[in-house]
């Protein structure tokens, strides 16, 4: 096999191949971003934890390199996982979309370049090296997707620079108290630190970036909008992937560096630190609950659903406990799997309508049977009902809450819980059931092409969801090799000091009470099909669908209980209008045409030179 070094330049210069074959074949091109995509995942998937390559020196006795650990592995297997099947997704969605193909997919495989880097960095700067070639790769795809995309491609550049120059100060601030970099040599001299108020600094600066990335409060307003004009396909990576890369930096800012060694127990053995992280995970998942209700755009919803989810990983890692940061790792596999799921189908639900608009669609149960199978197990993992993998993370995180005397937090997970079956059911009943529109009586399913990775992750999420085995086996690795006690389990029991899950069990139940409810319709007479303008009131027939489509204000009477939230992303338009009058002034003031401007300026130069020299 080559070396991680040699496998990032390929994806490197792959991306100009790409370009070339795209060019001339659309196809041809996403066929060749798949496959790369693939072998990496095998690769991934057999490379030996431990394994070491050094890149180069970046300062005098400091070396960048590359090594294999078992949270690396694990998160880019995940990622590799939704970039895979995404790529062979865009095989056929690429033949309408995106507007510029070539670059599209030699932008992906860049970010895929610095995504491999990223989780296998061993370094402060080498990873903050990788990160911005992954996020750079990502941003230049979003403005290839709707009319806002290009704000939406700003927003986000401007969010990830705040946590990266935050993390990237934190990362100088080490070199030059220490004289190191690599993860295990930082960690030891943060054990032996006196200053509590410099490792308050550290954790916090390197937490940034993943908050960031993770859209956790209070730098999550970049999800709405990035999600929601990014291309439909590309939203899949961007939610199911890219912003995983967010909770791995907050894994290594509280396991790597072992934040329950660094700072004394301030709540049931939880440092005040990860205190404060889970109270923004908290803070997140109430925000992104109750924004998701309030969304018509099928995109937007889950961009806010992602802020919530985000939340419960932080909760999960911070707890730092066995049952606690396996729920945590758990949901990031849960979520990115189930994340993909949705907006895969919803990039064919786009693909086949045009349209985002749950008020616009409606039916579509009846032509896009597998996409609405897949929106349908995607949902429910993201809402954590069994018997899918989705409720195995959450029911951990309750459970690690519970054993901590969390209560307050314990309540905020399950409001967000019961929320999140609110969301997820309005597209659910706007655009898949209920009637279906004239204008999309000829919407018939995509391709083959497009539903073969969409139905790859139902089975996967299901798979997992009866026999978690194999990602336990790896958290388990994970939390041993961090220092942490590995978690119990026992083939498809797990177990915990307040009792055990049986998967197998629960799935059996559930299978029997699925052939009964089959049984049942099968028995009793159908209902009859009508049109929706097939009634009438007042004496008048109804015609027009758009007004009478019950996914207009479908949850109105939650919605204006909180009409009148604070919001911070009507604060940071503000900030940004502030600074762009500011900007507007100072260039007026510089850059004027007229010849006297210049000579004013160049007066002041000559003037504060001969200050300085003097």
């Amino acid at each position: 096999m080559i070396s991680i070094t040699n496998l990032i330049l390929v994806f490197l210069f792959g991306s100009l191949i790409s370009y070339l074959l795209t060019k001339a074949n659309k196809v041809l091109g996403s066929i060749f971003n798949f496959l790369l995509s693939f072998y990496a995942l095998y690769y991934v998937w057999n490379i030996e934890v431990g394994h070491y390559e050094k890149l180069f020196n970046i300062f005098p006795n400091i070396e960048s390199s590359l090594k294999v650990t078992y949270l690396g592995k694990f998160f880019a297997i995940i990622s590799l996982i939704v970039i895979s099947l995404v790529s062979f997704f865009i095989i056929e969605w690429i033949r309408k979309k995106p507007s510029r193909p070539a670059a599209f997919n030699a932008f992906i495989l860049i970010m895929i370049a610095g995504v491999i880097g990223v989780f296998f960095s061993n370094d402060l700067l080498t990873l903050y090296v990788f990160w911005e070639i992954a996020v750079l790769g990502s941003f230049l795809i979003v403005p290839m997707g709707k009319e806002e995309s290009k704000k939406a491609a700003v927003i986000y550049a401007v969010t990830s620079a705040i946590g990266s120059y935050m993390y990237l100060f934190a990362t100088f601030s080490i070199y030059s108290k220490y004289g190191v970099l690599s993860f295990d040599k930082v960690s030891s001299y943060l054990l032996n630190e006196p200053s509590n108020l410099f490792k308050w600094f550290v954790i916090l600066f390197i937490a940034s970036a993943g908050i960031a990335k993770s859209g956790i409060f209070p730098l999550h307003t970049w999800l709405r909008i990035t999600h929601g004009n990014a291309p439909d396909a590309f939203s899949a990576i961007l939610s199911g992937q890219l912003v995983k890369m967010g909770s791995y930096v907050l894994a290594i800012s509280l396991s790597v560096f072992p934040s329950t060694m660094l700072f004394n127990a301030f709540y049931h053995g939880v440092p005040l630190i990860n205190y404060l992280l889970i109270w923004l995970g908290n803070i997140s998942i109430i925000i992104g609950t109750f924004m998701a209700i309030r969304q018509n755009d099928m995109k937007q919803l889950i961009a806010y659903s992602s802020i919530a989810n985000g939340g419960y990983i932080l909760v999960g890692l911070g707890v730092m406990n066995s049952i606690g940061y396996a729920g945590g790792l758990f949901h990031v596999f849960n979520h990115a799997i189930a994340a993909a799921m949705i907006f895969l189908s919803f990039a064919a639900v786009v693909y086949r309508t045009g349209t985002t608009k749950i008020d616009e669609m409606g039916g579509l149960i009846w032509r896009m049977p597998w996409t609405f199978v897949t929106y349908l197990v995607g949902i429910i993992s993201l809402a954590g009902i069994p018997p899918t993998s989705g409720f195995i993370s959450k029911w951990m995180i309750f459970n690690a809450l519970l054993t901590k005397g969390m209560f307050i937090t314990l309540a905020i997970t399950f409001i967000g819980s019961v929320g999140s079956f609110l969301y997820v059911f309005r597209p659910l009943a706007g655009v898949f059931l209920g009637q279906l529109k004239k204008k999309h009586y000829e919407v018939k399913e995509v391709s083959p092409i497009m539903l073969i990775p969409m139905l790859i992750l139902v089975i996967l999420t299901v798979f997992i969801g009866i026999y978690p085995k194999p990602v336990l086996d790896l958290i388990a690795s994970i939390e041993k090799n961090i220092g942490i006690k590995p978690i119990e389990y026992s083939g498809t029991i797990i177990k915990t000091s307040l009792g055990q899950w049986d998967t197998l069990t629960v799935f059996t139940m559930f299978a029997v009470g699925f052939i009964i409810a089959l049984i049942l319709y099968l028995i009793f007479p159908k209902g009859k099909k009508v049109e929706l303008t097939d009634q009438y009131t007042g004496g008048d027939y109804l015609y027009n669908y758009d007004l009478y489509h019950y996914a207009t204000g479908f949850y109105r009477f939650i919605e204006r209980l909180y009409d009148k939230h604070p919001s911070f992303e009507k604060l940071y338009n503000m900030l940004a209008s502030f600074f762009k009058s500011m900007g507007e002034i100072v260039n007026g003031i510089i850059y004027k045409v007229s010849p006297s401007g210049y000579v004013f300026w160049i007066s002041i130069v000559i003037l504060i030179l001969f200050w300085v020299r003097w």
